[in-house]
Formats: C-alpha cells, sequence, structure tokens
C-alpha cells in the first residue's frame, strides 16, 4: 500500500480561515481514502507560504523527506505549498533526489518533471500576486497613518485602554506608576535603581512580572505618554521577509492626539537626563579605549588592543555569553569588571543580583548566587573536560607549530630564490644588450665601462645575498632564530592560557547551558551531563 502524508495551510489564524484550514485537511484526507492509500503522517499550519520561516510543519515536512517513512506527499494546490519560486524549486529539488512523489487533488494528477516550466512559472506568479497583495497592504497601513484617520496603537498599550470608537483612555493607577517612572528619571535615578524601587513597592506589569530597566527605559522614550503619537516606525519588507524601520522623514507625527499622562516638559527632562547618562557611558568607554591603547607600547599585539579594549562593553557578545545561567533563580549570568591595583579581574554575575542586589529576609527579589571569576572558571572547565594529563597533546601541538613555522619560512625562502634567479636573469640581459650596443658603436667605450661596473655590482651583490640566505635558512629576515620565534610563541599561548581556553571552547557546543550553584556547577551538553563540586 502506497504511504502517503498531507500537507495543509491557510495564511491567517482568523477564525474564517481556521475554518478553511478544516475544510482543508479534511478534503485531503479523504483523497488519500479514496485512492487506498495509507495516511501516514499530518503536516497541518496557519501559516504565510511566501516564506519557510515560521512554519515548523513545512520545515519537518522537508527534513521528513529524506527518511523512510512515506511515498507521496498530498497537497491541495501549488500555492498552498509554497508562493516562493526559490523555496519551490529547494523543495522539488529535495522530493526529486529523495525519490518521493507530489500529489495535487484539486487537478487530479502526480507532479512531473517535464512540468517544471509551468510549475515554476505558476510559483512565479503566485509570488507576484503576494509580493502585489504586500504592497497594497503597506500603502493601505501608510495611507490610513499618514491622514490621522485611525490610530495604529495596540491594545495592550500600558496605561491606556482602547475604547470601542478606537479612541484611547487613560487607565489612572498605571498612568500613577507611569508619572513616578518619569519623576524619579527626571530626579537622576538610573532605570536599574528604578526597576528595584517599583519592585520593592509591590508594582507589577499586566502579566504580574516586575519591571525591568529595559522596560523602564522603553517606556520613558516613547512619546505617547506626552500625548504624541508616532506612526510609520517601520514597515515590512517582501523580498527580505523582515520589518525594516523607516527614515525619520517617512514618520507621520500627530501631537496632542491622545490624553498626556505626562507633562511634555516632565517628558523633556526625563529624556534629557537618559541622554546625560549615555554621553557619559559613552565618555567612559573611549577612555578604557585609550587606556588599553597606551599598552602598545609593551609590545601588545594590535589585534590583542582591540580584543581587550572592546571586553565587557558588547553584551551578548562574549564567548561564555548564553551558557552560564543561575541554578537559584534561572536569569543568566553577565560579564563585569573590576579594578585591582595592577589589572582588571573579570568576574560573571547572576542578572537578578545586578538588578535586585542580595535577597534579603522580608524583601521581594534579589539573589544569593556567588560570583565567578573568569580566569578560575576558565581553570576549572578546563579540569572538568580534560581530566587526564595532556602532555601528550601539548608536545604534538608544540611540534605541529614547528612544523608550520619552519614551513612559512621555507615558503618565504623558496619564493625570495625566485625572485633572485629572475633579477640575475634580467641583468645579464641588460648586460649583453649592453654589449651589443658598444660593438654597434651606439655606447662609448667609458659610459660602457661605467654601466657595466654598475651592473656587475649589482650581480656581485645578489649574489652574496643569495649565498647569505643558504647558508642561514635557519634565520628570519629580521636576523632571529627559527627556535628564538617558537619560544617567544610559545612564552605567549603560556601566559595567556590561550591553548586551555581554546580547548574549553572548543567543548562549548551552542546547545551547552552552565547551571551555577553556589557549592557545584552542572554542565549540560548534548551528549553528556556532569554534576561537578566547585570548592
Amino acid at each position: 500500500m502506497i504511504r502517503a502524508v498531507i500537507y495543509c495551510r491557510c495564511s491567517t489564524e482568523e477564525a474564517c480561515q481556521r475554518d478553511a484550514l478544516v475544510r482543508q485537511a479534511a478534503e485531503a484526507r479523504e483523497c488519500v481514502r479514496r485512492l487506498n492509500w495509507f495516511l501516514a503522517d499530518e503536516y497541518i499550519e496557519s501559516r504565510s507560504g511566501t516564506s519557510i520561516k515560521g512554519r515548523t510543519e513545512y520545515q519537518r515536512l522537508f527534513a521528513d523527506l529524506e527518511s523512510d517513512q512515506f511515498d507521496v506527499v498530498v497537497i491541495k494546490s501549488q500555492d498552498r505549498l509554497m508562493r516562493n519560486t526559490r523555496e519551490w524549486y529547494i523543495f522539488i529539488d529535495r522530493l526529486v533526489i529523495c525519490k518521493k512523489r507530489l500529489y495535487l487533488y484539486l487537478e487530479n494528477r502526480f507532479y512531473s518533471t517535464d512540468d517544471a516550466l509551468l510549475t515554476g512559472i505558476k510559483a512565479i506568479l503566485a509570488e507576484e500576486y503576494s509580493r502585489e497583495l504586500s504592497r497594497k497592504i503597506n500603502n493601505a497601513h501608510r495611507n490610513r497613518q499618514k491622514t490621522g484617520s485611525a490610530l495604529m496603537l495596540t491594545s495592550n498599550t500600558y496605561g491606556y485602554r482602547k475604547l470601542p470608537d478606537k479612541s484611547f483612555a487613560i487607565i489612572e493607577n498605571e498612568a500613577k506608576i507611569k508619572r513616578q517612572m518619569y519623576e524619579l528619571c527626571a530626579a537622576g535615578y538610573g532605570s536599574r535603581t528604578i526597576a528595584r524601587i517599583l519592585r520593592e513597592s509591590g508594582l507589577c506589569k499586566r502579566n504580574g512580572k516586575f519591571f525591568s530597566d529595559s522596560d523602564i527605559r522603553r517606556m520613558i522614550r516613547n512619546p505617547i505618554n506626552k500625548g504624541t503619537v508616532v506612526m510609520n516606525r517601520k514597515h515590512y519588507d517582501f523580498d527580505t521577509k523582515m520589518t525594516v524601520k523607516n527614515e525619520k522623514d517617512q514618520l507621520y507625527i500627530y501631537e496632542n492626539r491622545i490624553p498626556a499622562i505626562v507633562s511634555e516638559n516632565l517628558w523633556e527632562k526625563a529624556n534629557r537626563e537618559i541622554d546625560n547618562r549615555k554621553i557619559k557611558k559613552e565618555r567612559a568607554d573611549n577612555r578604557k579605549n585609550v587606556e588599553w591603547k597606551a599598552q602598545a607600547n609593551q609590545n601588545v599585539p594590535e589585534i590583542t588592543i582591540k580584543y581587550l579594549a572592546g571586553m565587557g562593553k558588547n553584551k551578548g557578545k562574549h564567548v561564555l555569553s548564553n551558557h552560564l545561567v543561575c541554578g537559584l533563580c534561572g536569569a543568566p549570568f553577565y560579564r563585569t569588571t573590576r579594578k585591582r591595583k595592577c589589572d582588571r579581574v573579570y568576574e560573571w554575575k547572576c542578572r537578578t543580583y545586578l538588578e535586585q542586589g542580595r535577597k534579603k529576609s522580608g524583601k521581594t527579589g534579589g539573589c544569593e548566587n556567588i560570583h565567578l571569576e573568569e580566569k578560575l572558571l576558565f581553570f576549572i572547565l578546563y579540569k572538568i573536560f580534560f581530566p587526564d594529563s595532556l602532555s601528550a597533546w601539548e608536545n604534538s601541538l608544540k611540534t605541529a607549530m614547528q612544523k608550520l613555522v619552519h614551513e612559512c619560512f621555507a615558503e618565504e625562502e623558496k619564493k625570495d630564490r625566485e625572485t633572485s634567479s629572475i633579477l640575475l636573469k634580467k641583468i645579464e640581459s641588460q648586460q649583453k644588450l649592453l654589449l651589443d650596443k658598444y660593438l654597434e658603436g651606439i655606447v662609448e667605450e667609458q659610459q660602457f665601462r661605467e654601466k657595466q661596473k654598475l651592473l656587475q655590482k649589482k650581480y656581485n651583490e645578489e649574489i652574496s645575498r643569495m649565498a647569505a640566505g643558504k647558508n642561514s635558512s635557519h634565520l628570519k629576515p629580521d636576523g632571529r632564530l627559527v627556535e628564538e620565534r617558537l619560544l617567544e610563541m610559545e612564552e605567549f599561548l603560556g601566559k595567556r592560557d590561550i591553548v586551555s581556553r581554546a580547548m574549553v571552547l572548543c567543548m562549548l557546543k551552542d546547545e551547552d547551558k552552565i547551571m551555577v550553584f553556589p557549592e557545584y556547577l552542572e554542565i549540560w551538553g548534548k551528549c553528556y551531563e556532569l554534576n561537578v563540586t566547585v570548592r
């Protein structure tokens, strides 16, 4: 019996479309039953067909094509499967390679490779239809926002309630919290401090969670709280399948369109305070860069200076970011920096601790977890992943490094010999040409002797240089021994624990999570689970 699967899709999750999706799935099942096939699986979803992004059922079907679970894919029509020409051809290519068949029950026929041109044209037309529809929708949204006939605001805007006539009214208890945010910010408090004050007062968002510092910054920055509505901020780009921010000259700004929660004077004062704090932060970062660049006089490589200058500044871009998770509260660990007398110390701390401090009796929030010094953390992970001696591995690494350096030097010497050979041939050719011109009487004897002497001097110098390079091939062009350079490289790697760190990072995959507890670590990986006590 032929094994079949069905794929059904509708564009949206609206009630009418959900009913259509149910009917489409029933029709596909009836088709399989009528043809006396075995229904092996069903792939049903409510998503747009212009992209594979977010289409989990389609992606599952695409992956299952390589398995032996079914023989035929049953769909209603070509546009139900895909409205993107490129993705259509990718799907058909895998379908043919995996020796599966595609049945379109609306046309009552199988797809054939002879239909490639026709189906390609249909895919282009379906994609163009979706592009034109997207253009019309964007244009309709833009016209409504341009005329200001309808405010494009969600009903979840904190502090406001959307009324049946599409106007907005203030929710006074939420507006009171927003006014408190603005007043604290204008008084010089940072967003983290404001979040802590609200948390200690027991004030929450609508979903019952506490306000984060990013929530507070976003609300203070939003001009809607002073009654100004800014529209046409973003639009959907059909070709890139991304939501794109519009330029400032494309924004539509309507002042005093809704009731204001705070006065314009308070709004400006709070936002000016955020700008000032941002400028101070940028100045501090610039000073840090200058301090690290000053180390260039100590023979620190430029690439190392750039790396160290950016440490702790790029959020989420450190190699350990998204790996360390607090075992007590579930928050991620953030990398922090503190100064000592002669150097800097990099530590990883729980985000809850950074925002709320230590957990105290009688108060909500806070975290009691430990701080991890980065150097110690790498040492612990190195001992966990590589408990046995690695002297043999390190020796093989040293041998490979020596071989690589010698090969590089040998390549340089080879190129140098080739260049010298070309130069010698050129000098010989010039000497021969000069002699011919002298014999023909074109060049006088005095000129001939001077030029011949100069060319012979260049020839002898090049011969001497080649002989010196051949007798001292163990030297770099700057005169240092190869062995000396190797010792410098080994010392550089050893001082900075680069080899051990690299080995640890090779073990940490994207799916790895390190749960940090006060007395031990739990390392969760794709193929292993370790519980390690930290003493």
